[in-house]
């Protein structure tokens, strides 16, 4: 929203968005970022499994994905859990051209990476100061231990879309309480948080800003029957900006839950205090 805009050219506007629906318009403005349009079409993109994710792809292709199944790790019924659905693959896009990866193979296809090609990847924490944070229930830290170095050695572009229902106060103070070796007990795997603290991250709020150029601001969040989770926002801006605005709005609010279509289980038992 424009600095110079006078009080009487400011309009607002307020809406819920569900988790679902945030994951949704989230997909739809990391796709349209211009770095990624010019990697999709031009260079190198790779797009690492998870159900927001799963979302930027829909937009770039244009047609629905199968979301469950393209994520590995997930949170449900409770516990992290690794979803053994997936075929463990990710998608990528070679000057224009999508092609499969096996995730074994997805390190060396990173390595071929220059400074405007973009890798998107998405997290399971995000803080006030815009640092995501990622869970690592894989005792050599994953894909996200694997990648970091990669990316911040090299420099290219590394996209996080991450929702606000995944808000925390801070990713670094998570991440020193957190340690598959550090903590006793658990209920579903024990897991480690990297934080994410150079790269770009989008949730709601810069989805709405990038696509729309309003300012987006957080208001409240919470819901029943479905809509936990839920977050409201205020947007300010030109009443071209906000219509806009609402007009994306419009394209996610009804989006369902991802739904759980197969079995999952803990990568590792509970081990509970004695007598529970």
């Amino acid at each position: 929203m424009a600095d110079n805009m006078s009080h009487q050219e400011v309009v607002s506007g307020t809406f819920v968005l569900t988790p679902a629906a945030g994951k949704k318009l989230i997909g739809i403005g990391v796709a349209a970022l211009p770095e990624v349009q010019h990697a999709f079409k031009n260079g190198r993109l790779a797009i690492a499994n998870g159900t927001t994710t799963g979302y930027v792809i829909e937009a770039l292709r244009g047609k629905p994905v199968q979301r469950f199944e393209y994520c590995v790790g997930l949170i449900t019924g409770g516990v992290c859990t690794e979803n053994p659905n997936s075929d463990h693959t990710l998608l990528m896009w070679i000057d224009g051209k999508e092609t499969i990866v096996p995730f074994p193979e997805f390190l060396n296809e990173l390595r071929k990476f220059g400074r405007d090609d973009v890798f998107i990847k998405g997290a399971n924490a995000v803080d006030p100061n815009w640092i995501a944070g990622g869970l690592q229930t894989n005792p050599n830290g994953g894909s996200w231990a694997d990648a970091f170095g990669l990316v911040t050695a090299r420099g290219f572009n590394c996209i996080v879309p991450v929702g606000l229902e995944k808000m925390i106060p801070s990713v670094i103070e998570a991440s020193k309480k957190m340690g598959q070796a550090r903590v006793k007990y658990n209920l579903g795997s024990p897991p480690g948080l990297i934080p994410l603290p150079s790269f770009k991250v989008i949730t709601e709020v810069q989805a709405l800003e990038s696509l729309s150029g309003v300012k987006a601001t957080p208001a409240a969040g919470g819901g029943i029957g479905g809509s936990e989770g839920s977050r409201v926002f205020v947007v300010e801006g030109t009443e071209a900006q906000v219509k806009k605005a609402f007009s994306y709005v419009m394209q996610v609010y009804e989006e369902p839950l991802t739904a759980v279509t197969g079995e999952v289980e803990p990568t590792k038992p509970p081990n509970l205090p004695e007598g529970l």
